[in-house]
């Protein structure tokens, strides 16, 4: 009898298990947790920091934005976000899904000097379109910048430019040989005549 008793027990408990529905969830992490550059960084220079990953160690689909965040009571400047560009920017992953995101610096050639620090990382998207921080998804960034005089700022700027736009350099190579042609037809006149 009491054999009987514990058999109909368990079924009873194993029925009551079987219809508790699976528990899905969302969060987020990120596999570093400090980037600090120990170079000093010069305004108006553009820098590519070291790629991190997100990883979703929930089981749903989850919505990721990279953001910039601060401390409250930091000693350290803030740069502002938009020194930053993330590649990408937002991203969705599935359950136990990671990628790499790559993060690049630019800091205005009027850039204070000094220790700047944020914190960089994703935020879970909500459902309500807001963002919901997720415990520990930031990575704490800091790095100096150094005085610079405004026209090396300013050099180096227009050298990136330079480098990112190759057609200027062929324009400024045309407008070079023309300015070159035009003097060396003035200065030098050249007469072909034939011999009889």
């Amino acid at each position: 009898m009491i054999r009987l008793l514990r058999l109909l027990l368990l079924a009873v408990g194993a029925s009551l298990l079987s219809g508790v529905p699976a528990v899905a969830s969302t969060g987020v992490s990120i596999d570093v947790g400090s980037i600090a550059i120990k170079e000093e960084l010069a305004p108006g220079g553009e820098y590519r920091l070291p790629t991190f990953g997100v990883r979703n160690p929930g089981t749903e689909d989850t919505s990721y934005v990279i953001v910039v965040s601060y401390l409250d009571g930091q000693d350290a400047l803030r740069p502002a976000a938009d020194w930053f560009t993330f590649s990408p920017a937002t991203l969705t992953l599935h359950g136990g899904g990671s990628q790499a995101v790559n993060t690049s610096l630019e800091i205005p050639p009027d850039a204070a000097p000094g220790a700047y620090a944020a914190l960089v990382g994703p935020q879970v998207v909500g459902q309500g379109g807001g963002a919901q921080v997720g415990a520990g998804a930031a990575a704490r960034l800091t790095f100096t910048v150094a005085e610079g005089g405004g026209i090396d700022a300013w050099l180096r700027r227009l050298g990136r430019f330079l480098s990112d736009n190759p057609w200027v350099w062929i324009g400024a190579l045309l407008i070079l040989l023309i300015a070159a042609t035009i003097v060396i037809r003035r200065r030098f006149r050249f007469t072909i005549t034939s011999r009889s």
